[in-house]
């Protein structure tokens, strides 16, 4: 019986490769799983923070362009705003910038706007909160050397085809 001791002995000494080889792949699962999932956690902030900022960018965009406007290219001024606008907020801009346009030009008012800062409160793939401080002065007819102000905004943002659209404007 010697023979079938070695032959066991043998198929023994041939498990344990091969349990090194199985526990082997099993880690190399597990590693190529947990790679897999970092990357998409990686890829996912990647994609949240450039969110973000596309979101910053056009809210600060937006915000200059909602508070700045020249008597003499006005309706360019308006139409800008209306072109970064979505739902009832285009409409109610449109329908409010038509009946504010005539003292705008007879008072011959300039807008001059800077943002002070500002921060996204929330962003997903399709909207965005974001506020902004800015800094405006207004020259017109009653005060040719200009009136300052600042003031807060708060943006709600859609995202319509890659661009960042104004749903609604908040002033804080």
């Amino acid at each position: 019986m010697p023979g079938a001791r070695d032959t066991e002995a043998h198929t023994r000494g041939q498990r344990g490769p091969v349990l090194i080889g199985a526990a082997a792949l099993v880690i190399a699962v597990a590693g190529s799983s947990l790679a897999a999932v970092g990357a998409r956690q990686l890829s996912h902030r990647d994609h949240t923070s450039s969110l973000r900022q596309t979101a910053l960018t056009a809210g600060r965009q937006i915000a200059v362009d909602f508070s700045a406007y020249d008597y003499r290219e006005l309706q360019q001024d308006f139409n800008r705003v209306i072109n970064e606008s979505t739902g009832g907020f285009k409409s109610d801009f449109q329908r409010q910038s038509a009946t504010v346009q005539d003292i705008i030009v007879r008072v011959k008012a300039v807008s001059t706007a800077e943002v002070a800062s500002a921060g996204v409160v929330s962003v997903t793939p399709t909207a965005a909160t974001v506020l902004v401080a800015v800094n405006r002065t207004v020259k017109n007819t009653s005060a040719p050397n200009g009136q300052s102000d600042s003031f807060g905004l708060q943006l709600n943002l859609q995202r319509d085809h890659g661009r960042w659209l104004v749903s609604r404007v908040t002033q804080l």
